[in-house]
């Protein structure tokens, strides 16, 4: 690396490029006679310093960096978010890099290039290939993972950003499954018909709008009896098979919100705190109560493991005949049902948690965060003889 001694301000600097870039980096030797010996010394000390930077991690394997950088986002960034981050790293780009054993420093833009390609082709399992989302989150992790090393001057180029992305057919969208009014009352009727511990889930999904997360994570200091809302500030996250006990902030700021509760959703929750509290008694030590989740099972626990919530649901929904619709397709329903019903978006969308609406809408939504009631209520007239 070369550089030379430029004088500015009565000082030495040490002037040099780094990364593309042109530094001066202040000696703090004045120009004073019989100083630039000394000055001389200082800029080869400082470019000595440059270069073992990227030195020093020219022997630290892609795949070690990848595990090392992990360790360093765990805490810097939501627990939802880590936990993506760790599945897609453990499982889909360090097996592939792995076998072949490069150098931080050696990735080229090509050796991106061909991972892409690899996970179109081969990238679920080595059975088939992923779709263009699937490759895209991986891509923007690796260039988060990319974009850290270079900052911390562990490599001199980022090359995620001369690879190339593979072509592409235009994904096929999944039908998202809505449910109707009359499909709605189906459901919620064989849930409750069948004393299915999971019938308060669907009810507060079905009113609320709210996320899975956001539901497993509702406490019962939530519930305000007294004013009819139940409060939204929190969600539970995890991998998809684990469900900790985690808490952790909802996914945005507008998902902090205010739900107002008909009389008949309050009626169920006083009804489901009363059984919690009979079943503590009868079951004695059995029964768990370290924690104050609403939503739990028979022996009091939080749930643990979507697939089991998946499970109940889909089992529920194919008792009343309908196609499964998935949790978050819950959402959807009551977004559709409400919409059809000439509720304004700004409801829908406070109700909904969501932050993506126009400016001026985005304004009318900073100015509230609760729901009108009368358009809540619209809910329990909808789903009325369940």
């Amino acid at each position: 690396m070369k550089g030379s001694l430029q004088e500015k301000g009565g000082k030495y600097y040490a002037v040099f490029r780094f990364k593309d870039k042109q530094k001066w980096i202040n000696l703090d030797i004045p120009t004073t006679r019989g100083n630039k010996r000394k000055a001389e010394q200082a800029l080869q000390a400082v470019l000595s310093d440059y270069e073992n930077r990227i030195v020093g991690n020219s022997e630290i394997l892609f795949v070690d960096f990848l595990s090392d950088w992990l360790n360093d986002m765990k805490d810097v960034i939501k627990p939802s978010t880590f936990e993506t981050y760790k599945i897609t790293v453990n499982k889909k780009i360090i097996p592939y890099f792995e076998k072949k054993e490069y150098v931080l420093t050696d990735i080229k833009p090509r050796d991106i290039t061909e991972f892409l390609k690899y996970l179109k082709l081969y990238g679920k399992n080595n059975s088939s290939g992923l779709s263009y989302k699937s490759v895209r989150n991986i891509y923007g992790i690796l260039s988060v993972a990319f974009n850290f090393a270079y900052k911390n001057d562990m490599i001199v180029k980022n090359p995620i950003l001369d690879c190339s992305m593979p072509t592409f057919e235009k994904d096929i969208k999944k039908e998202v499954v809505i449910y109707t009014p009359d499909e709605v009352q189906k459901l919620l009727k064989v849930a409750k018909d069948s004393h299915s511990h999971i019938y308060l889930f669907l009810l507060l999904a079905l009113f609320s709008g709210a996320r899975r997360g956001e539901l497993l994570a509702l406490t019962w200091n939530d519930v305000d009896y007294d004013n009819k809302t139940l409060s939204i500030t929190k969600s539970r996250t995890g991998t998809y098979k684990d469900v900790t006990a985690l808490i952790t902030t909802p996914k945005t700021n507008a998902s902090n919100r205010v739900i107002p509760l008909t009389d008949n959703v309050i009626s169920e929750l006083r009804a489901e705190q009363e059984r919690q509290q009979y079943d503590k008694l009868l079951l004695g030590n059995a029964y768990v109560d370290n924690h104050n989740f609403i939503i739990r099972n028979k022996l009091g626990k939080p749930y643990t493991n979507l697939s089991c919530i998946n499970r109940v649901v889909y089992r529920l929904m194919d008792k009343a005949g309908l196609k499964r619709c998935t949790i978050h397709g819950l959402r959807h329903t009551v977004a559709s049902i409400l919409d059809s019903n000439g509720i304004p978006i700004q409801e829908i969308s406070i109700l909904l948690g969501h932050e993506n609406i126009k400016t001026t809408e985005n304004i009318y939504i900073h100015r509230s965060r609760t729901i009108k009631r009368d358009n809540i209520l619209l809910l329990d007239k909808i789903y009325d003889n369940h």
